[in-house]
């Protein structure tokens, strides 16, 4: 009996050879009508399908499942743009998203959705600071999962966020030039991994500035805590404003400030002229994200622009690889950030004479 190629399958349908070697591999790229097609053709002609791979495709369902802390739906402007290029990616690749927001304050046996728990998904997408035990639920019912912008490194997962560390490194960066030598870090650098790596970028900025033998000029960096993310959202703490207006307002105060979030930076300019220090004339910040807000603002403020429709679409492109390579090594997506200069922050010599 002749052996049956890919080719004469290809004959048969009217398509091309790699169009069949994509669909017997189960690559997300073919729709599931011509997937099934295909296998269904393949297996009339005789052609031998692995076993492996019939169980592979009886369970592909064609959902992904998209899970995040029900407070994020507060948050449209950040995690509605991320949702979005996981969705357009979703759709180039016949995927349908199912998203579901969880209660942060449930058990997981009470707060994970039907999607997971049905077996609706053929894989999951976990935005945030969605609580360890849902992941260790998902890791316990072998649905493979990529998280975004998580709160810590989970070594042996798929993890897509923005590279923190450059853009605060950036931000530092741009003060410093600016002449300002007392700034400040503001938000909780522990609250969360961005975090972190923000803060982490923003001191070794200003640490390697001080090595490079500036003299006189070394700069110095004071944190000022109280306010932060959660798995319930955006915080502050009733020392923050204390805090902030003290670094402001002492002997020597703090000219600029870097801030972990815009949001953060937002509520500090509104202390800010709540307390008659002008900005930027006496004090320049930066934010990080660049919210559609921070382009409204006045005075507009500089920020890290984050492409949040970039990441999104990165994660799903990464959760259908690991659908269709389930072996693969876990990777570490950072996409890189750019920096947006507007007219909150100003050289110290322009807060000199404005003062």
């Amino acid at each position: 009996m002749k052996k049956v190629t890919l080719q004469m399958i290809a004959d048969k349908l009217g398509v091309s050879k790699a169009l069949i070697s994509k669909a017997l591999s189960n690559d997300p790229a073919v729709n599931d009508m011509t997937r099934e097609l295909i296998w269904k053709t393949s297996e009339e002609l005789g052609y031998r399908i692995k076993s492996s791979k019939k169980k592979m495709m009886s369970g592909v369902t064609g959902n992904l499942a998209v899970l995040m802390p029900r407070a994020y739906l507060d948050d449209p402007e950040y995690w509605g743009k991320i949702i979005k290029g996981i969705d357009r990616e979703m759709a180039d690749h016949n995927y349908s998203m199912l998203l579901s927001s969880i209660d942060v304050s449930m058990r997981v046996n009470e707060g994970m959705p039907t999607s997971i728990t049905e077996n609706k998904v053929d894989g999951a997408i976990v935005l945030g600071q969605l609580p360890k035990d849902y992941t260790d639920q998902l890791k316990k019912r072998n649905i493979p999962f990529v998280l975004v912008d998580p709160s810590e490194q989970d070594p042996d997962t798929d993890l897509v966020l923005a590279n923190n560390y450059q853009g605060a490194y950036q931000a530092a960066q741009l003060l410093l030039r600016q002449g300002h030598r007392n700034l400040a870090f503001v938000g909780d650098a522990d609250t969360t991994w961005s975090f972190s790596e923000r803060y982490r970028g923003f001191k070794a900025a200003v640490q390697s500035f001080n090595g490079n033998g500036n003299g006189n000029e070394e700069a110095s960096f004071a944190v000022i805590e109280g306010m932060g993310v959660s798995g319930n959202g955006m915080y502050t703490k009733p020392e923050y404003k204390a805090d902030l207006k003290r670094h402001c307002q002492s002997d020597n105060p703090v000219t600029a400030i870097f801030c972990a979030n815009d949001l953060i930076a937002m509520d500090s300019m509104a202390f800010f002229q709540e307390w008659g220090i002008s900005c930027p004339g006496q004090i320049s910040v930066v934010g990080f994200d660049d919210l559609t807000l921070a382009e409204l603002k006045e005075p507009k403020l500089t920020t890290i622009s984050v492409p949040k429709e970039e990441i999104g679409a990165k994660a799903t492109q990464l959760i259908l690889e690991r659908l269709h390579t389930p072996d693969k090594l876990p990777e570490l997506v950072m996409i890189s950030t750019t920096l947006v200069q507007r007219n909150s922050t100003a050289p110290m010599k322009s807060r000199v004479e404005t003062a």
